[in-house]
């Protein structure tokens, strides 16, 4: 029954699987590579290039909508992500150590090419750039699946055979791994979010700190890369990485307040740091509720954060 199914189908599941997938669905796609490249049903370089097209064709559009929308469209991405409160900082940090050559290795990492696409496109990378270093990483990625496949042929098409004799119960099976992967996915997020539960203050709140007299030390936790895509911040806000907070802050009153803001989804990353410097002596430390976006929406200004350039997107 997979055998044939795979026979009729087996292109398209490639096709349609990585498809989906670059376009941001938590479908695990090197599954299905490995068992199609397997069965020998089709040339090896075949299933390659059937999985380098949709992956391209996938990473296109959102590279695209990166190039037009710019940071808007890195939030829209994060929250279509079912783990989206790591994808940010990781991809900011991997965007800002390698550059767009990240595209050669981010299928290798979970969450990294979702959002590094569209961040390639925000930061005005040219199309014949993007083309070339994702090609070679959809080459790589789809590339190291089939080897796999091929390579281990024989004890996967032993287990295949084995699904074959428990018939259509075996579809249910993959139906309920699949589902138990995503609920998994989900628990881990929800811990996460528990775990650093703690009052935010709005947009407002800040606002009106901000005319008191000793005014709270505002921290922009953003990454060099994700500022350069948008390149503003809130009026007197520091920038700084979550590695330098002890060195910068080390003449700051304890009893200062302290407000920390982010570019990811349910300000993780500013929870994160917040908690940090709670545990280095700080009384009141808040992360921001909503971010940059949430103190741009309600109407107050923005500096331009200076050295940063919006790179004009290369036609």
């Amino acid at each position: 029954m997979l055998f044939d199914l795979i026979a009729r189908y087996g292109l398209w599941l490639v096709f349609l699987n990585i498809f989906g997938q670059a376009l941001g669905l938590p479908l695990p796609a090197y599954p299905t590579l490995i068992v199609t490249a397997s069965t020998a049903l089709f040339p090896a370089l075949l299933v390659v290039a059937m999985a380098v097209f949709a992956a391209l064709l996938g990473d296109a559009l959102w590279f695209l909508a990166g190039r037009r929308y710019g940071h808007h469209i890195l939030r829209l991405m994060c929250r279509l992500s079912i783990s989206p409160d790591t994808c940010v900082s990781r991809t900011e940090g991997a965007m800002g150590r390698h550059g767009v050559r990240v595209l050669m290795f981010a299928r290798f990492v979970p969450g990294l090419s979702a959002l590094s696409v569209p961040m390639a496109g925000a930061l005005g990378v040219s199309w014949r750039t993007f083309l070339m270093y994702d090609a070679i990483g959809a080459v790589l990625w789809s590339g190291v699946a089939v080897a796999l496949g091929v390579g281990f042929a024989s004890h996967i098409v032993a287990v295949l055979d084995t699904f074959d004799t428990l018939g259509r119960g075996v579809l249910w099976l993959i139906v309920l791994v699949f589902a138990l992967y995503l609920l998994n996915r989900w628990l881990n997020r929800y811990r996460l979010l528990r775990s650093l539960r703690m009052a935010r203050i709005g947009v407002q709140t800040l606002e009106s700190w901000m005319k008191d007299d000793i005014t709270p030390v505002v921290i922009d936790v953003r990454s060099a890369a994700l500022r350069a895509v948008d390149p503003f911040t809130i009026p007197g806000a520091l920038a700084i990485a979550p590695t330098e907070i002890a060195e910068k802050l080390r003449d700051v009153p304890r009893d200062r307040r302290i407000v920390v803001f982010c570019a990811c989804p349910n300000e993780v990353t500013a929870a994160r740091l917040a908690q940090q410097l709670r545990r280095q002596g700080f009384a009141e430390v808040r992360p921001l509720l909503g971010g940059l976006d949430a103190w741009r929406d309600a109407g107050y200004t923005v500096d331009k954060i200076d050295g940063f350039e919006m790179l004009a997107p290369a036609h």
